[in-house]
């Protein structure tokens, strides 16, 4: 069992303690994924973006080793991932049609009674700020929106 951390490699101290990040210009503001040991919290290896990406990812939920990862900051363009770190493979979600709307949260897990993995995202509509959901499910590859 490993832990799978995003983390800044050469920080020494928390941020708040820099008060100028100009002063140090050694320090990498560049994120990377490592696996630590959940026993030891010894680092084990460095992993490589799925994508070979630089920009900022962020993790949205894991269950049984798979993690859903994208961008830092969500929009209707961002792509959506499902990474399994462990063998180095990973799936690209379908775009949604929903254009119109926003996203304001992402989630990821596993549904043991349909023994399927689901992405949820909420998301609001521009015009009156009311809410909808849609749900991914990977068995299918598929976006579902959830009626009120």
């Amino acid at each position: 069992v490993y832990l799978l951390c995003l983390h800044y490699p050469d920080l020494k101290r928390p941020f708040e303690f820099y008060e100028n990040y100009e002063d140090y210009p050694d320090l990498k503001r560049e994120l990377e994924w490592s696996l630590f040991s959940n026993d030891t919290f010894e680092h084990c290896s460095k992993l490589n973006h799925p994508l070979g990406i630089k920009k900022d990812y962020r993790v949205y939920g894991s269950s049984n080793g798979l993690v859903c990862i994208s961008d830092d900051k969500l929009d209707t363009k961002s792509p959506i991932h499902i990474w399994n770190p462990s063998v180095r493979k990973f799936r690209t979600l379908p775009m949604s049609t929903n254009v119109k709307f926003r996203y304001i949260a992402l989630q990821f897990g596993f549904h043991p009674g349909v023994n399927d993995y689901k992405v949820v995202r909420m998301l609001r509509v521009h015009k009156d700020d009311a809410f909808a959901v849609e749900v991914y499910s990977l068995s299918t590859d598929s976006w579902k929106m959830i009626e009120a």
